[in-house]
C-alpha cells in the first residue's frame, strides 16, 4: 500500500533523502498545481524520472544541450514512424541512425532526472505517494547498449546538483518562488481524483499494474516520450498517510535490536517529536536555500538517520555516506555549489572494516590535508579519552562524546537523546556564526555571477556584494591616468534604494598615491591611510565618513586592473571585515569579466566578417 504525504509538511528534498537513507525501492509520484512528476528508486538510487512539463522531454534536452541538431531529431522521429510495431525508443533510434554517442545518451538521461528534481523542488504544496514495489526492467532495455541498461544515479549527487541548478535558476529569474494556494483537504482531493479517473476493473488489475511499471520505465527517456500520450499512474484506492514514526521505528528495530522496548519507544518518541516540529515549522523550505551542509561519514545507519533528523529540524542540508570515494564526491559537490560543509566523523567501530580508530584517523587526516577550509567534528566514546585528545590535537573543531550501548546499557536511550539534543544546539550555533553568514552571502553572489554575460552586470554585482558589508560603496573605473566614478550605493541616496546612477567625477592618479600603488600591485587595502588624495579629491565629492577606515578592492581582468571598488562605513563605526571573502569573490568576478570581454570581441569579429 502506498505511503502518502503533503509537500507542505515534508518538502520534496526531505522525501528524496528519506527514500535514499532508508534504501527504499519503488515509485515516487508527486502531484502539484504546477505539474506532476515521477521518480523511480531502486535500493535508494534513482533509476528513472518523468515530468508532465513539455520542457522535460528527452528530445528537447538533447536539443538544448546541443548534443543533437533538429535534423537529427526529425530523422529519428521519422524512422520511428515508419517502423510501426517494431519502433524502438527515441534514444535507441538516435544511437543507431543519428550518430548519438553512448556517453551523450547517458548524460542526457542523467540531465532528465536532475531537471525533474529541479522542477519538483519549487513545489511547496501538493501530494506525494511512494508506491513501495519491486522495480521490473522493461523489455525496451534490450534495444540499448549495456552501458545504458543500468541507469543508477547516486541520489545525493543528483540532489546536490539539482539544488545548485535550482539556485542558479532562481538568481537568473527563470524560477519565480511564490506561495501556492492551499487545498482544504488535498489528500481527499487526490484520492477522489484517482478513484474517479484511474480505477481499473477488477479483472484488469494485474494488467494495469504491469502497465504502470512499463510506463515508468518508458518515461525514463528510453521510449518515445516526445510523442507518448501522458498517463497518470494507477494508485491504490487505499492511501496510507505518511507517518515519520514508522520510519524511525524501522531504523531503530533494524539497527538497535538489543536495547529494551522501553528504550526503543523513547527514541522513537524523541525523533518523531523532532520530525513533527519540523513539519509544522514555517522554515520548511530552508533546506533549499541553506548555505551550509553537514556531511556524515559513518557505517552506523542509526546514527546517520538520527543526525539527519536533527539537522532537518534546523533546516540544514545533510548528506550521509560510509564510502570513502563517495565522501570526496560529496565534499567536492558541496564546495562546487558554494555550500560550506561541516564534516562529521562517526565513532570508531572496531569490528567494521574501514572504521577502526586507525582507519578513521587516516581518512580524517587526509580530508584535513585535502580540504583545509572545512570544519571537522569527531564523535567518540566518552571513555576513550586518548582518541578524543588525539582528535583535538590533530585539528578537529570539536569532539562529541556519544553513547555506546555496550558501555551504558541501562541508560543508553536517555544518553542518546541527550547527545542528539546537545548536537542539535551545537550545530545550530555553528551555522549562526557571523563568518558563516558571510559565507552564505559569498555563495549566493557567486551563484549569481555564473549567470552574467556582460561586463557592466559583473561590475554591478561586485558593487552590490561589497555594498552588503559597507554603508557606502562606489565603483571607480581605471582609465589611463585617472579614475572615473561610476555607480554607487549609499552615497547619493539611502543604501536601501540600491545602486544609483553613475557619479562621473574624475580623480587623477598621482604617482605617490595609494591608488597608483594598488593599480600596479593588484593588492587590496582595508584600513587607514595618510594619502591626501582622499581628503583633497574624493571626500569633497562624496563626504567624509565618520570612521577613516576604508576599502579599495581591485578587479583584475586580462592582467590589468580595470576597476577599483571604494567602500567605507559612512556615519557608522568601522566593523570587522573578512577581506579574504571579498578578495576571493572579486577574483572570480575578474575571470567572469575576462570571459565577457572575450565573447564581446568574438561577436565584434563576427559582425565585421558579415559586413565584409
Amino acid at each position: 500500500m502506498p505511503l502518502t504525504g503533503e509537500l507542505e509538511h515534508l518538502p520534496i528534498v526531505d522525501v528524496i533523502q528519506l527514500i535514499h537513507s532508508t534504501r527504499k525501492s519503488g515509485t515516487l509520484n508527486v502531484y502539484s498545481r504546477k505539474g506532476e512528476g515521477q521518480l523511480v528508486f531502486n535500493n535508494g538510487y534513482i533509476v528513472s524520472a518523468t515530468h508532465s512539463s513539455e520542457k522535460l522531454k528527452i528530445g528537447k534536452i538533447l536539443l538544448e544541450s546541443h548534443i543533437i541538431e533538429q535534423d537529427d531529431l526529425d530523422k529519428a522521429l521519422d524512422v520511428q514512424q515508419r517502423s510501426g510495431d517494431e519502433r524502438k525508443p527515441l534514444i535507441a533510434t538516435l544511437l543507431e541512425h543519428c550518430g548519438l554517442s553512448k556517453d551523450a545518451a547517458f548524460k542526457a538521461l542523467e540531465t532528465l532526472i536532475e531537471m525533474t528534481v529541479v522542477e519538483m523542488i519549487c513545489w511547496t504544496r501538493g501530494i506525494f505517494t511512494l508506491d513501495i514495489d519491486e522495480i521490473k526492467v522493461s523489455d525496451d532495455y534490450r534495444y540499448l547498449p549495456k552501458q545504458l541498461q543500468t541507469v543508477t544515479l547516486d541520489t545525493q549527487m543528483v540532489l546536490m546538483d539539482a539544488l545548485r541548478i535550482f539556485d542558479e535558476k532562481v538568481h537568473s529569474g527563470e524560477i519565480q518562488l511564490s506561495e501556492e494556494p492551499l487545498d482544504e483537504n488535498p489528500l481527499e482531493h487526490l484520492q477522489n481524483k484517482v478513484e474517479l479517473e484511474h480505477k481499473p476493473e477488477p479483472e484488469q488489475y494485474e494488467e494495469s499494474r504491469e502497465d504502470e511499471v512499463l510506463l515508468s520505465e518508458d518515461l525514463l527517456g528510453l521510449a518515445d516520450i516526445d510523442k507518448l500520450e501522458r498517463k497518470k499512474p494507477y494508485i491504490f484506492k487505499g492511501l496510507e498517510a505518511f507517518d515519520p514514526a514508522d520510519i524511525h521505528r524501522q531504523v531503530i528495530d533494524g539497527n538497535l535490536p538489543d536495547i529494551p522496548e522501553a528504550g526503543k519507544a523513547s527514541l522513537v518518541d524523541f525523533l518523531s517529536s523532532i520530525s513533527t516540529t519540523y513539519q509544522l515549522d514555517d522554515r520548511s523550505n530552508t533546506s533549499i536555500s541553506s548555505s551550509q551542509a553537514v556531511i556524515i561519514y559513518t557505517c552506523d545507519e542509526f546514527l546517520q538517520h538520527a543526525i539527519m533528523t536533527v539537522c532537518k529540524k534546523e533546516g540544514i542540508l545533510v548528506f550521509v555516506t560510509a564510502d570513502r570515494g563517495e565522501l570526496d564526491n560529496l565534499i567536492d559537490r558541496a564546495l562546487f555549489k558554494y555550500l560550506e560543509p561541516i564534516l562529521v566523523f562517526g565513532s570508531p567501530v572496531p569490528e567494521k572494516s574501514g572504521f577502526s580508530k586507525g582507519e578513521i584517523i587516516d581518512v580524517r587526516s587526509l580530508k584535513m590535508a585535502q580540504y583545509p577550509q572545512i570544519s571537522i567534528i569527531q564523535l567518540a566514546s566518552p571513555l576513550d579519552f586518548t582518541f578524543s585528545l588525539q582528535s583535538l590535537n590533530d585539528g578537529t573543531r570539536a569532539v562529541f562524546p556519544m553513547p555506546y550501548f555496550s558501555e551504558r546499557e541501562e541508560t543508553y536511550a536517555e544518553d542518546m537523546v541527550n547527545f542528539l539534543n546537545t548536537f542539535q544546539v551545537y550545530i545550530r550555533g555553528c551555522f549562526n556564526e557571523e563568518r558563516r553568514q558571510q559565507f552564505a552571502k559569498l555563495r549566493n553572489s557567486l551563484s549569481g555571477l555564473r549567470l552574467l554575460r556582460k561586463a557592466p552586470d559583473i561590475s554591478l554585482l561586485v558593487l552590490q556584494f561589497v555594498g552588503e558589508l559597507f554603508e557606502r560603496t562606489v565603483t571607480l573605473i581605471v582609465n589611463k591616468d585617472e579614475l572615473i566614478a561610476e555607480r554607487s550605493i549609499g552615497i547619493v541616496s539611502n543604501k536601501e534604494n540600491g545602486p544609483a546612477a553613475p557619479m562621473k567625477f574624475r580623480i587623477p592618479i598621482r604617482r605617490d598615491s595609494l591608488f597608483y600603488e594598488i593599480i600596479n600591485s593588484g593588492v587590496s587595502h582595508f584600513g587607514l591611510s595618510d594619502d591626501t588624495t582622499f581628503s583633497d579629491l574624493i571626500y569633497p565629492e562624496i563626504g567624509a565618513p565618520t570612521d577613516s577606515s576604508f576599502l579599495l578592492l581591485p578587479l583584475k581582468s586580462n592582467d590589468r586592473i580595470i576597476t577599483l571598488t571604494y567602500a567605507d562605513f559612512g556615519s557608522n563605526q568601522a566593523s570587522k571585515i573578512s577581506l579574504d571573502f571579498l578578495e576571493f569573490f572579486v577574483g572570480q568576478a575578474g575571470i567572469a569579466m575576462e570571459n565577457a570581454l572575450f565573447r564581446k570581441r568574438l561577436d565584434g569579429s563576427h559582425q565585421s566578417e558579415v559586413i565584409r
